[in-house]
């Protein structure tokens, strides 16, 4: 996968796009296909790849937002407190 695709943000998708790529894939023979297939498990592994780095931000957003929660849980109290 070369290294602009790999950078592409995930929005920028064109469905248009897509579909020609799938249309390419249904028209290529088995030997096409074999020829093409680690170039395919390349992509596939890059987009593991990056789904894994998504996950762990989303794990560590979520650890935040858990940690931001119980501080102003924490403040709450404590202005309750005083007040």
């Amino acid at each position: 996968m070369t290294k602009a695709a790999n950078e592409q943000p995930l929005g920028d998708t064109d469905s248009d796009e897509t579909g020609q790529y799938l249309d390419d894939i249904d028209a290529m023979s088995l030997e096409e296909l074999e020829h093409r297939l680690p170039e395919a498990q390349e992509a596939l592994d890059s987009i593991e790849a990056k789904l894994e780095e998504l996950m762990g931000l989303r794990d560590a957003a979520l650890v935040c937002a858990a940690a931001m929660a119980a501080r102003l849980a924490a403040l709450k109290q404590a202005g309750d407190r005083v007040g």
